[in-house]
């Protein structure tokens, strides 16, 4: 554009040019003095109208229902974090576990305890040993943190394993994912290791009869 681009610059400034349009003119203000003062100026304007602009207050029923509906979500995001990331899982380690539910909101709580956790058998990998209730009571039993990307070793199964995935999730040596919430097992006999998702990964675990490992991790 060789002449001058008054003409644009309002609508520049309000931002509805086309884009090949807007683009040209931008060119021509680097090379323009007089148009790109231009621009400024009417830009400054355009910022003092909007501040000289009466505001008129929101109707009372609109900012009642807004200042409520605000309230009542701080109280819930308050009590959600009351009860932990893990409350929704509460009932379910209750049975996964065979433990009643003040016990398995107990060893939830666990789960945001630094001290509560042990190294594990690979670099990235943690532990926490409990008790379950009496239905589990001669399996290993407890729950298995890992950062993202570290792999639990391969290993053999001499009973069966449960787990609950209750964070992130792994992908297991066939190639399937398993995700939050999800339930998986293994049967006697049979040998794996997996990888935690980028997200890592918590699951609580019931082995029975423990594990072999066969090579270092």
């Amino acid at each position: 554009m060789s002449e001058h681009v008054d003409g644009w610059i309002p609508e520049l400034v309000l931002g509805t040019l086309d884009r090949d349009v807007r683009a040209a003119v931008e060119v021509h203000l680097r090379g323009c003095r007089r148009c790109a003062d231009e621009a400024a100026a009417t830009e400054e304007a355009l910022s003092l109208l909007a501040l000289a602009l009466p505001t008129e207050p929101p109707p009372t029923a609109l900012r009642t229902g807004l200042l409520t509906a605000v309230a009542e979500e701080q109280k819930r995001r308050e009590q959600e974090a009351e009860r932990g990331r893990f409350a929704p899982f509460i009932d379910r380690v209750a049975r996964f576990f065979d433990v009643t539910g003040e016990r398995a909101r107990g060893l939830v709580a666990l789960l945001d305890d630094p001290l509560a956790w042990m190294p594990g058998p690979a670099r990235g990998v943690e532990l926490i040993h409990i008790d379950a209730g009496a239905r589990f009571a001669a399996a290993d039993a407890g729950f298995v943190r890992m950062a993202p990307g570290a792999r639990f070793p391969r290993h053999r199964h001499i009973g069966q394993e449960l787990g609950l995935i209750l964070e992130g999730g792994f992908t297991d040596e066939d190639g399937s994912v398993l995700r939050a919430g999800e339930l998986h097992s293994r049967a006697a006999g049979t040998t794996h290791d997996f990888v935690a998702l980028p997200e890592g990964c918590l699951f609580a675990a019931l082995v029975d009869g423990g594990l072999e490992f066969l090579g270092r991790g």
